[in-house]
């Protein structure tokens, strides 16, 4: 009996990979926000799904530690790719759950066809729910664990991207400042202009603030903790772009900047230190 229960287990899994074909080219999705990646990736698609269906036909004659095993190590490689693509995760589990639908009536139709015994079909059949269970588990976990790391690694280029230091010459930098300064960029702000300094060992920091639209007390005490910082490690800094405007706020706001020198523009803050842009 449970030789036989195997070879039947063995015949269906033969079954599934020999429609393998078939079955990927079977799936098609119309939703608009899908046309793109199959347009764009229908090679890596199609790689995808027959994966997917080896992987359900492989798992069927496989024990629970060896198919937790082979699901495990596919999802976490697949899951690259789903990101890589852009495929949205709902969309990967309706190929999941639409296979599972596909490779359910093989079984079906195939333990008819010999006859299983019910125990044994029921058997066949929690097996693979199982498999499937697992497999949008892993997908999930493992989906979002790498979409949160993209999306972190883009965040940070982003971040880096808002806060630009320029390199003149050597020894001259230049940080332009160009919209809104939050809680998070000012601290970022922070901590660039310090590392970059320390780093490359300026003798000479500029803060060009012409593209602050506004300074308010936040900003203009994030930019003096910045100015203070870059003197206790031996940069002189400098301040360009100091519209009346903004020099009123800041002295309405109480912020002490008389040890940095301020300048309406960043070509006279170049003049000053020697370095004037002709």
């Amino acid at each position: 009996m449970i030789e036989r229960h195997k070879e039947v287990r063995e015949f269906i899994s033969e079954k599934v990979k020999s429609q393998k074909s078939q079955l990927r080219e079977n799936l098609r999705l119309h939703k608009e926000d899908y046309k793109d990646n199959i347009a764009n990736n229908a090679d890596n698609l199609v790689q995808w799904r027959g994966d997917l269906i080896e992987l359900y036909a492989e798992t069927i004659v496989l024990d629970m530690e060896e198919t937790e095993k082979k699901v495990a190590e596919w999802g976490n490689k697949v899951s690259d790719f789903l990101v890589n693509i852009q495929m949205p995760l709902d969309l990967a589990l309706e190929e999941i759950r639409y296979y599972r639908n596909m490779i359910g009536e093989i079984i079906r139709d195939t333990g008819e066809e010999v006859s299983l015994s019910l125990r044994d079909f029921y058997d066949l059949v929690s097996s693979f729910d199982l498999v499937v269970d697992q497999v949008v588990e892993i997908i999930s976990v493992s989906y979002m664990k790498k979409y949160n790391q993209k999306m972190n690694a883009t965040q940070s280029e982003i971040n880096e991207l808002s806060v630009p230091i320029i390199e003149i010459t050597e020894s001259v930098a230049v940080l332009p400042l160009v919209g809104a300064v939050d809680t998070q960029r000012a601290q970022l702000l922070m901590d660039h202009a310090l590392s970059e300094s320390s780093k490359n060992d300026y003798d000479y920091f500029i803060i060009d603030v012409s593209g602050v639209p506004v300074i308010d007390t936040m900003v203009a005490h994030q930019i003096f903790k910045v100015i203070r910082g870059l003197k206790l490690i031996g940069v002189e800094v400098k301040m360009s772009g100091v519209r009346p405007e903004i020099a009123q706020t800041m002295v309405q706001l109480g912020v002490d900047f008389e040890d940095t020198l301020s300048f309406s523009s960043l070509h006279r803050a170049l003049d000053y230190i020697g370095f004037g842009l002709k």
